[in-house]
């Protein structure tokens, strides 16, 4: 059976959790270390057990408690060349930890197989990541990304269960407090996925097969879970496909655990 549950998801802090027959895999870890263990033993998994800890870029939101958990856990952490590089020289992981280039064609992880894809960030080397359970249930997680990249496509379009950002609504953030300058970055092409792209993505993820949408690194100050959800139910109602028959969705809280999604 493979599980997938999100720990926390938004600006201030993102890491998720997929499992399988009794290993798990953790995909970053932007909050405090006490937090991750708490809410991974509130499932009953215990942190030395897993099998590795992927990032998918530098930014604090989803590194911040990683020293001070591989200071107590030796499990092996996986990114890009470039991240890990980055994560080293700025003492956020502990020169002691088992750092690993991910491989691009594909690795395994335990008995997972993972396939890193190119997100486009303003990041040294951001990736999301497709996981392969060895029942072959697939499940991918797909943020910080200013659209979706050819390379996210061939993986979402495979997933059963896929984490997706929508992460500001326009109008929020066209007339909210950010200055100009921040509103530039968000909106382009290296910054953040929105409601409205992540919306119009979803009818063909949804055809294709993917049956669990689960919209994460929603802003705080730019979205609300209400707004996303209702954007992105309308815009596959227009397509002809119904919530709760055609597909399961529901927005990633931001600092509790999700409900678990079991395959």
């Amino acid at each position: 059976m493979a599980k997938f549950f999100t720990i926390a998801s938004g600006s201030s802090g993102n890491s998720s959790f997929v499992g399988s027959s009794g290993e798990g895999i953790l995909v970053d870890f932007g909050i405090s270390c006490r937090g991750v263990t708490t809410a991974l033993k509130n499932r009953g998994i215990e942190p030395g057990s897993l099998s590795g800890i992927l990032i998918t870029h530098e930014h604090i939101d989803h590194v911040r408690g990683l020293a001070v958990f591989l200071n107590k856990y030796d499990i092996p952490l996986y990114a890009s060349p470039a991240v890990l590089k980055f994560l080293l020289s700025n003492g956020l992981v502990p020169e002691k930890a088992s750092l690993n280039e991910i491989d691009e064609q594909g690795q395994l992880i335990g008995k997972m197989l993972v396939k890193p894809f190119r997100t486009s960030h303003d990041s040294v080397g951001s990736l999301g990541y497709s996981i392969i359970t060895p029942d072959e249930h697939r499940i991918t997680v797909c943020t910080d990304t200013g659209y979706i990249t050819e390379e996210a496509k061939e993986q979402l379009f495979k997933s059963e269960v896929v984490l997706i950002e929508a992460n500001y609504d326009n109008g929020m953030l066209d007339f909210g407090p950010y200055p100009y300058h921040l509103k530039r970055r968000i909106k382009g092409s290296q910054g953040h996925l929105s409601n409205a792209d992540c919306a119009a993505f979803l009818p063909e993820l949804i055809k294709s097969g993917t049956t669990h949408i689960v919209l994460g690194h929603l802003s705080k100050e730019n979205n609300t879970p209400d707004v996303a959800l209702q954007t992105c139910v309308s815009e596959l109602s227009l397509a002809g496909l119904k919530k709760d028959r055609d597909y399961v969705i529901f927005a990633a809280p931001r600092s509790e655990l999700s409900e678990n999604i079991l395959l």
